[in-house]
């Protein structure tokens, strides 16, 4: 499906409205796949990746960060870290450092502080495991219908905290309240959560292309608030039980974003619609002509003249004739004489000759054929050399044979004369005995004939 050869012309054995036919077909395949490349073009700018979760498997996860604001003044008055030993329920305390309570001055109001130590995980179940984290908190002034006695709360991932982060991203606008509530005193709360790591795609100009990316981890949690009253007492009409327990101890959530489409995958459905294109075109109109020549051999500096001057030279006669002349004229066949025609052949063969090799060099590939050929040869070699044993075996069996009526002849040949003569005479002897034996045999069959006649008349 070359549209230049057909602007250049068309074959001398097809008509002129076949031509325009065949480029009135091209077109309107050319027309469609150029419109399906905008429509892939456009695709790949206005592509937004999508997501695909999958969940790994970790050694363990850390206690969350939790922010406890309230208008009162508050404080962590205890804080602890339950493991079990030996199935057994041990409590250790949070280290000093994990625990603060603050006064933030724009707001007035009071925020309570829980980060976990860096070597605080909940593990899978072991010897040592750490099941929960328990936190007593405490308001330290009267409540008064002035002042909401409820506390908000709000709770980040421990690598990957918000509270005090100032540029924030689409994606961190997004997380920046998911694991907010409100809580009130006198209530026991249990904070059950997931950890989920987002691999956002850092934006690069290569990831229209189909590179692979690079991706920047950002990890949040998911979590569930479930609380219960804790008694009528009064002293506990200002305390809150808060209880810190993961979901999945070794199990993460991973989100990670994916291109659907990019310029390389255009590529391949703008290269599979050209082979349907061209699949239609041959279905209609036939394939087109080989050509074993590229861009490297028509276009590329240096490399054109270079392939040029090595055929020329590779090849003593140009074969085919010009068949872009149409008055190319067929050579006469008549009225030609025998030097004429014996150079004509030789033409002719040399012509054969040249194209052979044009058609091995960049036609076909030979090389399976260069196998049988060898085959071949080696079958023909090993029946010969059998055909060449076989006439060894023959003549070797007929020198054989013909050695004792050799010697024969030379035994005859010195026989003495004398001993001839009486050879001679015994074997007319015995000739004459042997003769004689025959018709006494004859005799006696005779008389035995006889007698069994007379005996068959006897009887009668």
């Amino acid at each position: 499906m070359n549209l230049v050869n057909l602007l250049q012309g068309h074959r001398r054995s097809e008509s002129t409205f076949l031509l325009g036919l065949k480029l009135l077909i091209m077109i309107i395949i050319l027309s469609g796949l150029t419109g399906y490349l905008a429509i892939l073009i456009i695709e790949v700018k206005q592509d937004a990746p999508i997501t695909i979760t999958s969940f790994i498997n970790v050694e363990g996860i850390r206690p969350p960060n939790l922010y406890f604001r309230c208008a009162y003044n508050i404080s962590i008055d205890l804080c602890s870290e339950n493991y079990l030993l030996n199935n057994i329920f041990t409590p250790v305390m949070c280290s000093p450092e994990d625990t603060s309570v603050v006064f933030d001055e724009q707001s007035n109001n009071y925020i309570g502080t829980y980060k976990p130590s860096q070597d605080v995980f909940f593990r899978k179940k072991s010897l040592n495991s750490l099941y929960s984290v328990l936190l007593f908190i405490n308001i330290n002034e009267e409540i008064t219908i002035e002042r909401p006695s409820a506390m908000t709360l709000m709770a980040y991932d421990s690598e990957y905290d918000l509270m005090d982060k100032y540029n924030l991203s689409t994606y961190d606008d997004s997380i920046l309240l998911s694991n907010s509530y409100t809580i009130t005193p006198n209530q026991g709360y249990l904070f059950s959560y997931s950890r989920t790591i987002k691999e956002l795609i850092t934006p690069s100009w290569m990831n229209d292309f189909g590179i692979p990316p690079t991706y920047e981890q950002k990890p949040s949690i998911s979590s569930n608030l479930v609380g219960n009253p804790l008694s009528q007492l009064k002293l506990a009409e200002k305390h809150v039980e808060f209880t810190i327990q993961p979901k999945y101890i070794n199990t993460v959530q991973v989100d990670r974003e994916v291109r659907t489409h990019t310029y390389l995958g255009s590529l391949g459905l703008i290269g599979g619609a050209w082979g349907l294109g061209a699949a239609i075109y041959a279905f209609l109109f036939g394939a087109d002509t080989l050509r074993p020549w590229g861009a490297v051999h028509l276009y590329c500096c240096g490399f054109s003249r270079a392939a040029q001057n090595k055929l020329k030279n590779a090849l003593p006669i140009i074969p085919f004739f010009d068949t872009s002349d149409p008055k190319t004229k067929e050579h006469p066949k008549k009225g030609l004489s025998l030097a004429e025609q014996n150079e004509l052949l030789s033409w002719a063969l040399s012509r054969i000759d040249v194209l052979e090799l044009f058609l091995q060099e960049y036609v076909i590939d030979v090389q399976f054929l260069d196998k049988i050929r060898k085959l071949k040869q080696n079958y023909d070699n090993d029946n010969n050399e059998t055909g060449d044993e076989q006439e060894k075996n023959l003549a070797s069996i007929t020198t054989v044979t013909t050695e004792p009526s050799q010697q024969e002849e030379s035994i005859m040949i010195t026989i003495p004369p004398n001993l001839t003569q009486n050879s001679t005479t015994d074997n007319s002897s015995t000739t004459t005995t042997t003769t004689t034996y025959t018709a006494d045999t004859a005799d006696i069959s005779q008389d035995d004939s006889s007698r069994h006649q007379n005996n068959l008349t006897q009887q009668q």
